[in-house]
């Protein structure tokens, strides 16, 4: 993609996370909100701000590129006329949402179908007011300034000096997965749970007391995609569980803040079979 046709959809990204953000503000910590739980998947969760915030992101997207495809989360995806498509989360972390907390976010992405790559990724929380932005090839940003990763070049951590974090037990559906990452959580210092894609931004941020790694599964494209422009914009390391670069099939995801702590948790993983 052109730097100029790239530099309008990072634009029209920072617009979409503008338009999203103002819906969403109006829904937060609304007592008896229009919700329900998805019963074909795990913990999982929509409201009634999750589809007006989609709706206008793929509006806006309709009328400003209208050849590019989107792959959403809750309404009918639109097919790609020219190779590029937007990746649409509008609420990662719907169950804290709906809770009161602030730790969850809009995910918008940008790929390029054609060669599986990710160009742009989005990370927006409207509540504090912080937005990451990840472009493939390039330092990512935290409210538009550099991101400084401190754990990326200390590679002196073993394992067992790591924080391990999953957004919940329950997405280890298959007994292979349950055993790996019960090996992982009793390898690593320590596990946490909860987080959705603010582990991720964590993880980049480097706010954590110790290096981070997440793992998960069960996922969809859209809970991954924009993350990894922006994971991998700070030195960052994020791949399927067999170190294979993630794509739209891909359901486990393993990130880590720097490539030795992914290549010891992938041999755990290995390990296991």
């Amino acid at each position: 993609m052109k730097d100029e046709t790239l530099d309008l959809r990072v634009n029209l990204a920072n617009r979409l996370a503008d338009l999203s953000g103002n819906i969403i503000k109006q829904y937060f910590r609304q007592s008896n909100l229009e919700s329900e739980t998805k019963i074909t998947e795990v913990s999982s969760m929509v409201t009634i701000a999750d589809r007006l915030a989609e709706n206008a992101m793929v509006d806006l997207i309709k009328k400003e590129c209208p050849e590019d495809g989107i792959i959403r989360e809750e309404g009918e995806n639109i097919n790609s006329k020219n190779g590029y498509a937007w990746v649409l989360d509008p609420i990662d972390g719907t169950s804290s949402f709906v809770k009161g907390l602030p730790i969850f976010g809009t995910l918008i992405g940008l790929v390029d179908l054609n060669n599986n790559l990710p160009l742009l990724g989005c990370v927006n929380q409207p509540i504090l007011q912080e937005r990451w932005l990840g472009i493939t090839g390039k330092p990512s940003l935290f409210n538009n300034k550099i991101i400084n990763n401190p754990y990326k070049n200390n590679h002196d951590y073993p394992l067992a000096a790591v924080c391990l974090t999953s957004t919940t037990p329950l997405m280890f559906i298959t007994p292979r997965q349950q055993a790996i990452a019960s090996r992982l959580q009793k390898v690593c210092r320590r596990t946490a749970f909860g987080g959705d894609c603010y582990n991720y931004v964590s993880l980049a941020m480097g706010w954590t007391a110790m290096p981070m790694i997440v793992l998960e599964s069960d996922l969809k494209y859209y809970d991954f995609c924009a993350l990894i422009p922006i994971i991998e914009g700070v030195g960052g390391i994020i791949t399927d569980w067999a170190g294979n670069a993630l794509n739209s099939n891909s359901t486990e995801v393993l990130a880590a803040s720097n490539q030795n702590l992914h290549q010891q948790a992938l041999k755990v993983i290995l390990s296991q079979g």
